[in-house]
């Protein structure tokens, strides 16, 4: 049951957790900076690693989530866009992508 509930929470955040990591300097800086397709781990466990409007729903609800750098994903973006993958820790299934600029929010 707890395992349900989980993974109801990480689906419903993902779309908030996408958007915020995406825009979050820090965050943007280590995804560009960092290898293809290598997961960075965004948890309660760290929550000064996280935008503060996310620390309320992380440390609520334990929510985790692998963040990388990936070079093609199912859906499409233009060409010179960075596409960001975010999954759901232990939920595979729960994957949400972003396509990035360098020049965007920086």
């Amino acid at each position: 049951m707890q395992f349900a509930i989980t993974e109801k929470f990480h689906e419903k955040y993902l779309e908030d957790v996408t958007m915020e990591l995406s825009q979050d300097r820090l965050w943007r800086k280590r995804l560009f900076e960092g290898q293809y397709h290598e997961p960075f781990l965004a948890t309660y466990k760290e929550l000064e690693e996280l935008p503060c409007q996310l620390w309320t729903i992380f440390s609520q609800y334990g929510l985790e989530f692998l963040v990388s750098k990936v070079k093609s994903c199912p859906e499409k973006f233009d060409e010179d866009l960075i596409i960001f993958k975010f999954e759901a820790k232990g939920f595979s299934h729960l994957v949400r992508y972003s396509g990035n600029g360098r020049n965007d929010f920086e």
